[in-house]
């Protein structure tokens, strides 16, 4: 099997805790041309934030209302991929991705994907807080340590 393309680093960003109905989601910015992802990508994902949440729904476990969104510009389209913790130690995680020339996101982590090796770094580093502040201080759990804890790298 062929591989296209070499592996190149792409900033990694942190752009804001968004406050909405009661959820505080971290936001973050991957993009294959440029140093953040486009401000229309940005509006838009935002935009979908309601119906993506309603995911969280899905099972009767807690959320404890903390997600995180990775908004990614790759070579296909934006990959919109959000997540929240639930039942204390599971990452509940749905991806989405409105293709190039396209004006709507579609569902694709039906079929089993999850990330890419961009969007696991941050994944890996939220994986790393949520453990710091919120699971290893199980008795008095930091939310707002684990929000201010955040990724920025290339």
């Amino acid at each position: 099997m062929k591989i296209k393309y070499a592996y190149q680093a792409r900033p990694i960003r942190f752009l804001e805790i968004l406050q909405y109905e009661g959820w505080s989601i971290k936001l973050y910015s991957i993009s294959v041309r440029n140093e953040l992802v486009s401000d229309s990508d940005l509006i838009y994902c935002k935009s979908e934030i309601p119906n993506w949440l309603k995911k969280s729904e899905l099972y009767n476990l807690d959320t404890y209302k903390v997600a995180t969104l990775i908004i990614h510009e790759g070579r296909e389209g934006c990959f919109a991929i959000i997540n929240w913790w639930i039942d204390e130690n599971m990452l509940q995680n749905f991806v989405y991705l409105r293709r190039n020339g396209k004006t709507d996101f579609e569902l694709f982590s039906d079929k089993g994907i999850t990330t890419c090796v961009w969007e696991m770094a941050v994944l890996w580093h939220e994986r790393n807080a949520w453990v710091k502040h919120i699971l290893s201080k199980y008795q008095k759990p930091d939310f707002e340590a684990y929000l201010n804890d955040q990724l920025n790298a290339d």
